[in-house]
């Protein structure tokens, strides 16, 4: 089974939590909200037996909005600073029962020094890894397209090879940024059940840098530079057994379809998988009555050169 998610990113108004009802979700990935939200949080999960998630940070108690997470610096005050977000949010999705926590690896800003990028990146998902095994909550990094020395499919399986505690969220839109080649089949195809989520929006080449995230609908055409949603989803599931699927779009502007439209279409796609496809190696899929603590699984984590 495969639940359905969306983004607290979707809402126009983020404290109005009852505008995420309208996508009917089985999951909510909360993001950047302050520690003050978090009862309100927890409230509105259990009144309406949704599994939250969260993605880095939460919580996040600046007055001013977060502009950089540099989880591999190369400046080493903010390699600290969003390891401490990191493990700030792994705490709260222990407290919270999440499904999973979500994080940005690896800095996505230039300049790219390839001296030390190795180290930065294997100081981090170390410290991702110890923070998953000792919380009991999967910590998900999220695939990004900026940085030249780890961004493709085989980047990032080898920077997940022999870290069991980690997984990665498929982010859609990003892979399909990269082109066919390497695009969000490509990433199925090498990390497998290594994938436990996916964040599911729209966009091309063209209209990324106006318009970001856009909801995915059924009007929406390959031809257009579109990903070819209605087909590749369900190969993705197929070949992952992800357990999430996470709607990730901004808020819906004038034009596009409703939460309702989106949700129902969504989750219609996801129906039109075929079966059989678990593979014998992934992780366990949970369901919205599981606790949502993942068993360790060994060798405990080990070191991994990229």
């Amino acid at each position: 089974m495969t639940l359905l998610g969306v983004s607290s990113g979707v809402l126009a108004d983020r404290t109005d939590l009852t505008g995420l009802l309208a996508y009917e979700p089985e999951v909510v990935e909360f993001y950047n909200y302050r520690r003050s939200m978090l009862p309100a949080i927890g409230r509105f999960c259990a009144r309406h037996g949704i599994r939250p998630a969260l993605h880095t940070p939460v919580p996040y108690d600046e007055q001013r909005p977060l502009r950089r997470f540099a989880p591999t610096g190369p400046d080493p005050d903010e390699a600290a600073t969003a390891l401490r977000m990191t493990e700030a949010t792994v705490r709260c999705a222990a407290d919270l029962g999440a499904l999973h926590v979500v994080v940005h690896f690896p800095s996505p800003y230039p300049p790219y020094p390839a001296a030390g990028f190795d180290t930065w990146c294997r100081d981090f998902l170390d410290a991702a890894c110890g923070l998953a095994r000792e919380h009991g909550v999967p910590v998900l990094v999220e695939n990004l397209s900026a940085h030249p020395l780890l961004h493709t499919a085989a980047h990032y399986r080898d920077a997940l090879t022999g870290r069991p505690e980690l997984g990665l969220c498929l982010d859609l839109g990003h892979a399909h940024l990269l082109g066919p080649e390497q695009g969000p089949l490509a990433y199925a195809r090498a990390l497998g059940p290594v994938v436990r989520s996916m964040h599911v929006y729209n966009t091309t080449t063209e209209r990324y840098p106006e318009h970001g995230h856009e909801p995915a609908h059924a009007g929406q055409s390959a031809a257009d530079g579109y990903l070819a949603m209605a087909e590749v989803l369900p190969a993705l599931l197929d070949l992952t057994g992800a357990p999430a699927v996470i709607l990730e779009h901004r808020p819906p502007a004038p034009g596009d379809p409703g939460p309702e439209q989106i949700g129902r279409w969504i989750r219609a796609v996801i129906g039109h998988r075929r079966p059989g496809h678990p593979a014998p190696n992934g992780p366990p899929l949970r369901t919205p009555g599981d606790p949502g603590r993942p068993v360790p699984t060994e060798p405990p984590c080990l070191p991994a050169h990229l």
